[in-house]
């Protein structure tokens, strides 16, 4: 393995979606991870030298060299993690993409997609830190995750989609009629029509995309670091501000876990999803009453749908009502 991966962090979702078609029946799954020593976590992160060794095991499980191919194009895209439901809840195929390769860095620290139209053709190049040795099925499994998404797209014409990777070949595609040409190369690339990137998504979910990429391009997330749940949903609750109201159903789909579970995982942290909103809010709502936004203004954004609830519930903040706490404007 090369010296350039030793910081290398990757979210343990990358593994979630193979998991599962591995272990074949829903209640494996765990078992499954736990057999690889993987977390169960989605966004929790491994290093390096475990992401390249849990690779290599589960292709030796699935006596399969080229499973990654398979995995990427069967699996749902959502397993991956909050990184996962932003692509697929995107509006288009441009902004689905937009998505993947802006936040990267978040899902897979020192990896890279470079996007480029030329010529009525899109083609996404894929880079990632490993020696060729090591870099096989993650070069095969990000291909065919982005093929995945591609195919998401409401595709109305041919796109005469062409696909690289190591040890590509046209029958891990046989079901599918767009991939035109299939090509076997050391380096990872997809290309097709660029007309193809104004496609409306399938699974389009617009305010869900907004505050999950919000979420995902927050330049203070530290990939490096295992953040408490309490603080994931912390950071999903202020990405909401100014989109819509955020509940915990809307945390629960983001994070794809059930409503229950999120709440023993957050009481055990010793919080609770109201807790959580009631502290953002009350931050947010200083923030801006500070800078000079009107009630009205921070009443709407923080998710209150009436001016008279928020200044209930900033009083019983503050101890004092809002119109005292706010910056004077300018002018009367």
């Amino acid at each position: 393995m090369s010296r350039s991966v030793d910081t290398f962090v990757i979210r343990a979702g990358a593994f979630h979606g193979p998991a599962a078609i591995l272990a074949g029946e829903t209640g494996r799954f765990e078992r499954t991870l736990r057999s690889l020593q993987l977390p169960s976590d989605a966004e929790a992160t491994i290093d390096a030298s475990t992401y390249v060794k849990g690779m290599s095991e589960i292709v030796r499980m699935a006596g399969n060299e080229n499973f990654f191919v398979q995995a990427g194009l069967d699996q749902d895209i959502a397993e991956l993690g909050v990184f996962g439901r932003a692509i697929v809840s995107a509006d288009t195929l441009w902004e689905a993409l937009q998505t993947a390769s802006s936040a990267l860095k978040y899902y897979q620290s020192d990896s890279e997609l470079l996007i480029r139209t030329y010529k009525g053709r899109c083609r996404i190049w894929y880079f990632n830190p490993f020696g060729a040795k090591d870099a096989k099925q993650d070069i095969q499994y990000t291909i065919s995750l982005l093929a995945k998404i591609v195919f998401l797209a409401r595709i109305k014409s041919d796109p005469e989609i062409q696909i690289a990777y190591p040890g590509a070949s046209a029958a891990h595609f046989r079901n599918n009629r767009y991939a035109n040409s299939i090509r076997n190369s050391t380096q990872g690339y997809l290309e097709f029509n660029d007309d193809l990137l104004k496609a409306k998504m399938l699974r389009t979910d617009i305010v869900r995309a907004e505050v999950l990429t919000r979420y995902l391009d927050d330049k203070k997330i530290d990939p490096s670091v295992l953040s408490k749940k309490a603080e994931l949903v912390a950071g999903l609750v202020r990405s909401s501000f100014g989109i819509a109201p955020w509940s915990i159903v809307d945390t629960c789909r983001a994070l794809g876990i059930g409503q229950r579970s999120l709440q023993i995982q957050l009481k055990d942290e010793g919080t609770s999803f109201r807790q959580i909103l009631r502290n953002e809010r009350h931050n947010e709502a200083r923030r801006m009453l500070a800078l000079g936004a009107s009630i009205d203004e921070t009443a709407d954004a923080i998710g209150f749908g009436h001016r008279q609830s928020f200044s209930e519930a900033f009083t019983d903040w503050e101890g004092c009502p809002p119109s005292a706490y706010a910056k004077p404007r300018r002018g009367g």
